[in-house]
C-alpha cells in the first residue's frame, strides 16, 4: 500500500497552494515553494490524486474553488 502526502502525520502541518492562471493553467506550490506551473487541469488533478491523494469527490470542491476565486489553499 503507498503512503500519500495526506497520510502522513498531522502534526506536521504542510499546505499546497493552487493558483488559476489567465491562460488557464494551473501553478502547484507546496509550503510556499513553487513545485509546479503551468499545469492543465487534467495534469493538476492527477498530481492531487496521485501524490496527495485528494481524489474523485475531494476534486470538485477545489477545482469549483479554483474556480470561483483563483487560488485554493489546502492545509494536510
Amino acid at each position: 500500500m503507498s503512503r500519500t502526502y495526506k497520510d502522513e502525520s498531522k502534526a506536521k502541518t504542510r499546505s499546497l497552494v493552487i493558483s488559476k492562471n489567465i491562460d488557464g493553467t494551473f501553478d502547484l506550490s507546496v509550503n510556499r515553494a513553487l513545485s509546479r506551473s503551468q499545469m492543465s487541469e487534467r495534469s493538476l488533478q492527477e498530481e492531487l490524486c496521485v501524490r496527495y491523494g485528494y481524489c474523485a469527490e475531494e476534486w470538485d470542491p477545489i477545482i469549483r474553488d479554483l474556480n470561483r476565486d483563483g487560488r485554493k489553499e489546502i492545509f494536510f
